[in-house]
């Protein structure tokens, strides 16, 4: 079932290159199944098929891993954080370029029993890294007041973990 809805525009484009620039393999592959993304350090598997919105948050979720994957915090987090931390950059992302997620990204966080409390945690390396890959999305259109503040994003966060 796919929750998450809207038009990616252009931003699938911008998302596929920003991947390509960071010398990240993606492949489109039916062997990960039942997934819709993995990530293998320098790799990203996505599922085919996917609808856009669907496929662009899987992509942005796969693409935070490898961000936050050669980071010296990968050794001392836990799979619940990473897992965590990558849904909750996604939700950020979606929710930035206009998508709509209903409950979907929620309801992963919740699968790997992330809560509130740890995404205040990690709210930090969430915001770091989406803002990021907003600027890799947007770099001539997003102006800094049309990016979500670090409190909005921990409400918002906190309401649906």
């Amino acid at each position: 079932m796919c929750e998450i809805r809207g038009s990616v525009g252009e931003n699938r484009e911008r998302l596929l290159s920003f991947i390509e620039q960071q010398e990240i393999e993606l492949v489109f592959t039916d062997n990960i199944a039942p997934a819709l993304g993995a990530s293998y350090g320098g790799r990203i598997a996505i599922l085919p098929g996917q609808p856009e919105a669907e496929e662009f948050s899987t992509l942005v979720h796969e693409l935070a891993h490898e961000m936050l994957q050669h980071s010296k915090r990968r050794t001392t987090t836990t799979k619940v954080v990473r897992e965590t931390e990558a849904e909750a950059i996604a939700f950020v992302i979606v929710k930035a370029v206009g998508l709509e997620a209903g409950t979907a990204l929620a309801d992963y966080i919740h699968l790997y029993h992330g809560n509130a409390s740890l995404l205040a945690e990690s709210l930090e390396v969430i915001q770091q890294t989406s803002a990021v890959i907003l600027a890799a999305l947007n770099p001539p259109l997003m102006g800094e007041t049309e990016e979500p503040a670090a409190s909005e994003v921990a409400n918002e966060l906190a309401e649906v973990a």
